[in-house]
């Protein structure tokens, strides 16, 4: 019961991302209608997590998952955009859940910030930054599942901004982790470590992009 304060940075930069994410795709409808695409971006709807609040492994197993497809949709974009995805393997540091989370966080920052660059690359005003923690009394339990429900539902954007662009999800080999790490948090880390470093990569080529999308 000591990580309170590490989850709900973390809940509160997800929410952060979140927003800058249905900026950046819902303008890229735009890019949908030049090419004649029927789809168009909407944003899903976060579930929020409400009592009685699965367990803390349930939570941990379901955010595993929605951010190994996150990571999963930003390679195949940055394949898309002409890039090849990152692989990451577990950290294998011998470290605790504490040191754990703080990587987590410090790869969402990172991507957060990535991400409001994106976004005013495009000529757009991002999403304010994330909100100071104070996580009352929220517990281990609750703050796992808010996680889990802003992961899952990310998860779904990235899903639809593919679907929309018409991004090839089939033909594109995954690239992962050359091991997959045995532990929730550790899946976590993984996914969340390659999703940045895919979302640097992405950054890296979006300004020759848009100059070729301009200068057709």
């Amino acid at each position: 019961m000591a990580h309170e304060y590490l989850l709900k940075m973390i809940v509160n930069g997800l929410e952060s991302l979140a927003a800058d994410s249905e900026i950046l795709f819902g303008y890229l409808n735009l890019r949908a209608l030049l090419h004649g695409y029927v789809d168009e971006f909407q944003a899903a709807s976060l579930v929020p997590a409400g009592a009685p609040y699965p367990s803390t492994d349930d939570s941990q197993a379901k955010a595993a998952t929605s951010a190994e497809k996150i990571a999963d949709n930003t390679g195949f974009t940055l394949k898309f955009l002409g890039g090849e995805p990152e692989t990451t393997d577990p950290f294998n540091g011998g470290i605790g859940q504490a040191d754990m989370l703080r990587l987590i966080l410090d790869w969402g920052t990172l991507q957060a910030g990535i991400y409001k660059s994106i976004v005013q690359l495009y000529g757009l005003q991002p999403a304010p930054p994330a909100r100071l923690a104070s996580p009352g009394a929220s517990s281990e339990q609750r703050l796992w599942a808010e996680i889990a429900a802003w992961l899952a539902k990310m998860a779904k954007d990235t899903d639809l901004l593919t679907t929309v662009q018409h991004i090839d999800t089939m033909a594109t080999a995954k690239k992962k982790g050359a091991k997959a790490a045995p532990q929730s948090v550790s899946r976590i880390e993984q996914a969340v470590h390659r999703a940045t470093l895919n979302t640097m990569r992405m950054a890296a080529l979006l300004p020759y992009h848009l100059y070729h999308s301009a200068h057709p």
